[in-house]
């Protein structure tokens, strides 16, 4: 009688590891997954968080705008017949020039006084710039410029008018304005991305 076989076939062995190897490369395949959609979620999170903080930063920067009009104390020889005023928000929109908006508004720390900020668009950055805080006129140029958003491809404000609605503003520039709408359309590693954000409507300095 033949001795009973003990062991495996070679033909089992090679089944075996190829069927290893197609576990294996389904793992993997699986594991490259889940990591490229984690990347890709801390990418969108993170560009999420800047965008929000820069809304949040121009959100605020409006909210404490001084005063619709400001008096701007004149120089001694005309005091008494004429004084200039100061507009607290300022924005211009257009094709040629970009985006600017103006404001002067209450300093970080209470009692300090008012300072400028100004905001712009130059290629595809948006930067903001603010001036060191006074408490009397003349006030401070806005300075030392920083980014803060990228791959901005378009920027278009609108304002609001009273009896009006929505206006696109184009070409123009308008002093405290009742309400501004500004759509911006970024570049990003997910795609084009599209925000809209509304400030206001603001109390008119009839109110």
């Amino acid at each position: 009688m033949n001795n009973a076989q003990q062991g495996f076939t070679l033909i089992e062995v090679m089944v075996a590891i190829m069927l290893m190897a197609v576990v294996s490369l389904i793992a993997w395949r699986g594991l490259d997954s889940v990591t490229r959609a984690d990347q890709h979620l801390q990418a969108s999170t993170e560009q999420t968080e800047v965008l929000l903080r820069a809304l949040n930063q121009l959100q605020r920067d409006i909210s404490l705008r001084a005063s619709v009009e400001l008096a701007v104390p004149a120089t001694t020889e005309d005091a008494i017949t004429k004084t200039d005023k100061l507009a607290a928000v300022t924005v211009r929109s257009s094709d040629s020039k970009g985006f600017r908006l103006d404001v002067i508004r209450s300093a970080p720390v209470a009692g300090d006084g008012l300072q400028r900020v100004r905001w712009w668009l130059k290629g595809d950055n948006l930067y903001r710039a603010a001036a060191p805080a006074r408490d009397r006129f003349p006030l401070p140029a806005a300075k030392d410029a920083v980014v803060v958003l990228t791959g901005v491809s378009d920027l278009q404000v609108r304002v609001w008018e009273a009896d009006k609605g929505w206006r696109q503003l184009s070409g123009n520039r308008r002093e405290d304005p009742l309400g501004m709408e500004i759509s911006m359309e970024r570049q990003t590693a997910q795609g084009v991305e599209r925000y809209r954000q509304v400030l206001g409507p603001f109390r008119s300095q009839l109110d």
